[in-house]
C-alpha cells in the first residue's frame, strides 16, 4: 500500500523515510554483490552505486509519488541515502547492531531475503509447465467427493451433551429450536444450526465423513468428535457439485503444485542437514 510521507520545505523527514522504507543497510567497504555499476558517491569510503541508487529509488517510489524534476529527485535521494549510510555507520561504530532487540532484527530480515531469494532461484531454475498443472487439477478432479450438502449441527463441549440431545430429537424435538439453545457455535446456533451448503474441502474429515454416511432428513445417532467438540448432525439435502473450469482456478492450482515443490525441497534439504534439537 502507498502512503505519503510528510515532508518539509521538500525534504522527506529522515527518520520518517528510514522507518518507511524498512530497508537493510549496513556498512561495508566499496562496493559488494556483483555490482560494477558506476559510484555516484562516497560515505567514510563506502560506495553508494547506481545499481544501489536504482534499487533505493524503486523502493521508495512504492511510498511516495516520482519527483517530476529528475535531477531534483536525484540530489534529494542522494542525501537521502548518504545520511542513511552515516546513521548506520555509526551505529555500527556504537555498536547497536549487537544490542539484542536490534541483532536479531537483522538476523530475522537476512533469514527473509535469503530464504524468498532462494525460493525464486528454485522455481526459477525448476519451473512449472501447464502440463503440470493440469495433470495436478485433474487429480484434484478426479478426487473430489462429486456431492455438496446442506446440513444442520449441534456443538457441544462433552459427549454426553451431545448424547442427551440426540435423546431429545429421537423424543420429537426440533433440531432447530435445540441448536438455538444448546449449540456452542453461536454463529450457526442462532440459524437454527444451519451450515448452509458445503463441500469437501470446507470441513474436517470427520464431519465431512459422518454427513456422507447420512441420507436426506436423517440424523447422527452417535455424535461426532472433531478437535471443535461433539457435534449432531442433520442432513437437510445434497446436489451435485460444480466443479471450477481449469481455467478459473488455473493460478490456485499452481500454487498449490509450487508450494508442494517448495516443501519437497526444504525436506531434502532438512534429510540432508544435521538437525539437533535440544530438550
Amino acid at each position: 500500500m502507498t502512503s505519503t510521507t510528510p515532508t518539509r520545505g521538500g525534504r522527506p523527514l529522515l527518520l520518517i523515510a528510514l522507518l518507511g522504507l524498512g530497508l537493510l543497510v549496513t556498512a561495508c567497504d566499496g562496493k559488494k554483490g556483483g555490482d560494477d555499476s558506476k559510484v555516484l558517491a562516497t560515505v567514510n569510503g563506502e560506495a553508494i552505486t547506481e545499481k544501489d541508487y536504482q534499487d533505493y529509488l524503486k523502493l521508495r517510489q512504492t511510498q511516495q509519488a516520482p519527483i517530476s524534476d529528475k535531477e531534483k529527485e536525484k540530489k534529494l535521494v542522494l542525501d537521502e541515502m548518504v545520511n542513511r549510510v552515516l546513521l548506520v555507520q555509526n551505529a555500527v561504530k556504537n555498536k547497536v547492531d549487537e544490542e539484542p532487540d536490534v541483532y536479531f532484527q537483522i538476523k530475522r530480515q537476512r533469514e527473509n531475503v535469503l530464504a524468498r531469494a532462494m525460493i525464486r532461484k528454485y522455481l526459477k531454475d525448476t519451473p512449472i509447465s501447464d502440463d503440470d498443472v493440469k495433470k495436478r487439477y485433474d487429480q484434484e478432479v478426479e478426487k473430489t467427493h462429486k456431492l455438496e450438502y446442506r446440513a444442520r449441527h449441534i456443538l457441544t463441549e462433552t459427549e454426553a451433551e451431545a448424547r442427551e440431545i440426540v435423546k431429545q430429537l429421537d423424543k420429537g424435538a426440533s433440531f432447530a429450536d435445540l441448536a438455538k439453545k444448546k449449540s456452542v457455535d453461536v454463529r450457526s446456533g442462532k440459524e437454527g444450526g444451519d451450515l448452509g451448503w458445503f463441500n469437501q474441502g470446507a470441513m474436517v474429515p470427520e464431519f465431512f465423513d459422518a454427513v456422507v454416511a447420512l441420507k436426506k432428513g436423517q440424523t447422527t445417532k452417535d455424535p461426532v468428535k472433531t478437535d471443535f467438540g461433539w457435534h449432531v448432525i442433520k442432513v437437510e439435502d445434497s446436489r451435485p457439485l460444480k466443479v471450477p473450469p481449469f481455467d478459473q482456478i488455473k493460478p490456485n492450482i499452481r500454487q498449490l503444485v509450487q508450494q508442494e515443490k517448495i516443501d519437497a525441497m526444504v525436506k531434502e534439504l532438512k534429510d540432508q542437514a544435521k538437525v539437533k534439537i535440544n530438550d
